[in-house]
């Protein structure tokens, strides 16, 4: 004895997307989405055994056999609603606007077929109304359990994000605290202070002029580095003074054996720049580029912007790259390139690469941006 479904258990249940942030591939996508549909259209055919006068009126083995035909009933709608919203999922629209209206339209093509093809097989397809009926109950009862599902899946959104954002602040100290580290170890470190007091005492001796100016630019460079070392972003205008400063040190020591340029246009001096970034390019040129040459030879620092970005070139004709370099992997250049993918991701890079015809450029390329005020 077949037993049509009673109109009390003819609400349908809705279908969830389970799009997933990090999908393992569009076939378990759909495992996990139909695998979901079959458990609501279990737990909605159950109602059917909920019901008195189906015990009172039939015994267990037709009742039995009454709900596999509820629940295969509710199945096949169940996967026909699921089926176009998995395609629309591999589909990967990125508008939201067209993604809901398309995701609507899924749901209510879905509904009206599967509602058709179950009543195809009770031979009912003259309830065109009917089945109009219940497939706008399908769509109402699918809406309200995917809006559920999204404002679930925007919540826990914001978590993650909040989540990804301290953990974002984290790292950024995490680097400020090496790079104060670093630079009070190594731009302010025995032997660069040594040097820089033994040539004061030299100078002071052949050519005190020269050697108030050598005291009086490296006063200027601990003044101005040590207030940069508590900040995550500077000025790229105190970055160039902090250079100069360091420089005006360096030429004395090189005595005439380092000529330097500057091309920093003025409407730069604002923009926001790592601090200490450019000056470890700059230290890095005249260490391992210009020192060991015994001419000495020229460095030059440059700024430019285009398409919203900021490009910063240290340029030098040194001895360049040795060959086992890598291309700048040292530990200077190592924790540029993380402070900049700390800050800004993958829209900042550091490049390193052989100049000509000889020497070494480096070029750092971050996002254009200014200081607030």
């Amino acid at each position: 004895m077949e037993i049509a479904p009673p109109l009390e258990a003819q609400t349908r249940p809705a279908v969830m997307v389970f799009p997933g942030r990090r999908p393992s591939g569009h076939v378990a996508r759909a495992i996990l989405v139909f695998g979901f549909s079959t458990t609501i259209a279990f737990g909605m055919s159950l109602q059917f055994l909920a019901q008195l006068f189906v015990w009172r009126n039939w015994p267990i083995r037709e009742v039995l056999q009454g709900w596999l035909y509820i629940f295969r009933d509710r199945l096949i709608v169940a996967i026909l609603i699921t089926l176009p919203i998995v395609l629309l999922g591999i589909l990967r629209i990125r508008s939201p606007l067209l993604r809901s209206a398309l995701l609507a339209a899924s749901v209510l093509a879905g509904a009206i077929v599967g509602e058709w093809l179950v009543r195809l097989l009770y031979d009912e397809q003259n309830a065109l109304a009917s089945l109009l009926t219940y497939a706008l109950r399908w769509g109402a009862v699918a809406f309200a359990v995917a809006t559920t599902y999204y404002l679930w899946r925007a919540s826990a959104d914001s978590g993650e994000q909040f989540r990804q954002e301290s953990l974002r602040r984290q790292l950024v100290e995490q680097q400020l605290a090496n790079t104060r580290l670093t630079a009070l170890r190594k731009q302010i470190e025995p032997h660069f202070l040594f040097n820089t007091l033994a040539t004061v005492r030299r100078l002071h001796q052949t050519d005190p002029a020269a050697g108030a100016g050598m005291l009086a630019g490296f006063i200027d460079y601990l003044r101005r580095v040590l207030p940069m070392l508590e900040c995550s972003e500077v000025p790229l205008g105190d970055e160039v003074n902090l250079i100069r400063a360091y420089l005006t040190v360096i030429q004395l020591r090189m005595s005439g054996r380092l000529v330097v340029t500057f091309q920093v246009p003025g409407n730069l001096g604002t923009v926001l720049v790592p601090p200490l970034a450019l000056a470890t390019l700059v230290e890095n040129a005249i260490k391992h580029g210009l020192t060991p040459r015994p001419s000495g030879g020229t460095i030059s620092i440059t700024a430019s912007s285009y398409e919203g970005l900021l490009e910063l070139v240290v340029a030098d004709n040194g001895v360049g790259l040795k060959a086992d370099s890598g291309g700048g992997t040292g530990i200077g250049l190592y924790n540029v390139r993380a402070r900049l993918a700390t800050l800004y991701g993958a829209k900042a890079a550091l490049q390193v690469q052989a100049n000509r015809p000889t020497g070494v450029c480096a070029t750092i390329r971050l996002p254009l941006r200014e200081e607030a005020g």
